[in-house]
């Protein structure tokens, strides 16, 4: 049991990386689905 805690103890980080990956990809697939309202036909916005 020990064993077992103090491996998910260790891999907090990368499963928090993981976590914050696929939210991340979540977030992208939502905007590029999604189409504001305010773009005119032909008109390209550039997003950071």
């Amino acid at each position: 049991m020990s064993t077992i805690l103090l491996s998910l103890l260790r891999n907090i980080e990368t499963l928090e990386h993981i976590r914050a990956a696929v939210c991340a990809a979540r977030e992208y697939e939502r905007e590029l689905s999604v189409k504001p309202a305010s773009a005119a036909p032909g008109s390209a916005a550039i997003v950071l």
